[in-house]
């Protein structure tokens, strides 16, 4: 994805932890509000932070993909995967629901290139932001080796990219579709497009200007506006104001590894059915690209809506899981010592 695509997604999903409170019991709420205020005194750097794996640290031949074949496509020697360890999403993925119907989805399928770690990358960065923060509640104030807070957001907000970068069809899909007609950016541009399309920029400082509640302001009034409510952006606020607020990560995904390779296996699944068997970077064209699909047929909104929805959903869970774990270690550790006091 491209930069305010990335920016976007990390706001949305801690609007979604905010719009979502009735749905959690007491505790969980406590987190959320923590969370949430934390964030909005760092919400400045999220456009930067979250664009750092794509501007700086450059790593996107293995750590922002998972990249997936059918076995008798893949090259030699790679490991094949039967169709019945394929990782479940939470059933109201609509990548898990649109995946159940491609085209690859009870064949076998193999990992194209052992180096690709995304999902490593996920989880690393899930287990440093806990980490980090339990170093900084130890260590005093003004220690040398105490992260900021700033540093501390940096890693959140990087963590939100390669989280986000797991939704996307063509970062799951081993043909190459960066090549030819470079099919992975145009689909990329088509959602940062929209997104600075319909809300407010502030590209000098690279963040957007915000609303009275903190969040990206709308360039229009949503209310009224009929070309947004033709927009993908308004369906997946839509499906995800549907949603209830759930942290699971689905059926036998223990953590954010887990996870992330459940997203994967199932982007790759939509990928086959957006762009179906016997395409690749040689066919697949400018003109062509949006309307491969056989009949029912698989849109680019229906596609844009599931990819940007759940990748929200999952910030959101991972975000919330991540700030749960830091604060429950903190609660243990002060009640710890005021039972030695």
């Amino acid at each position: 994805m491209k930069k305010w695509s990335h920016a976007w997604l990390a706001f949305m999903a801690v609007k979604r932890l905010e719009d979502k409170k009735q749905d959690l019991n007491e505790t969980d709420l406590k987190h959320v509000e923590s969370l949430i205020s934390w964030f909005m005194s760092h919400k400045d750097g999220v456009a930067q932070g979250a664009w750092f794996p794509d501007e700086l640290i450059k790593d996107m031949a293995d750590k922002h993909v998972l990249k997936f074949a059918p076995a008798d496509k893949a090259p030699a020697g790679t490991v094949s995967i039967p169709p019945e360890k394929l990782r479940a999403l939470p059933s109201e993925y609509l990548i898990f629901r649109y995946g159940k119907d491609s085209p690859v989805r009870h064949q076998a399928f193999n990992v194209v290139d052992k180096n690709d770690n995304l999902p490593d990358r996920c989880e690393s960065l899930a287990e440093a932001v806990v980490d980090q923060l339990k170093v900084q509640e130890y260590e005093d104030k003004g220690s040398p080796v105490s992260p900021t807070d700033n540093q501390v957001a940096l890693w959140l907000f990087m963590l939100s990219h390669y989280i986000a970068d797991a939704h996307v069809p063509v970062h799951c899909d081993g043909r190459q579709f960066s090549k030819g007609k470079n099919i992975h950016g145009m689909l990329e541009k088509a959602w940062d497009d929209e997104i600075k399309k319909y809300y407010r920029l502030n590209k000098q400082k690279t963040r957007f200007l915000y609303n009275i509640e903190g969040y990206p302001a709308p360039a229009r009034d949503f209310t009224s506006d009929k070309a947004y409510q033709q927009s993908f952006l308004k369906a997946v606020a839509d499906e995800l104001d549907k949603r209830k607020f759930d942290s699971s990560f689905g059926k036998d995904n223990k953590n954010v590894w887990d996870f992330m390779n459940a997203v994967c296996h199932n982007s790759y699944l939509i990928s086959y059915r957006f762009f179906p068997p016997g395409y690749g970077p040689d066919n697949v064209t400018s003109k062509n690209w949006k309307d491969l699909a056989p009949p029912p047929g698989f849109t680019l909104y229906q596609l844009s809506t599931a990819v940007l929805a759940d990748a929200i959903d999952s910030i959101s869970r991972v975000w919330f899981r991540v700030w749960r774990r830091y604060e429950t270690w903190e609660k243990k550790k002060k009640n710890k010592l005021e039972s030695i006091d």
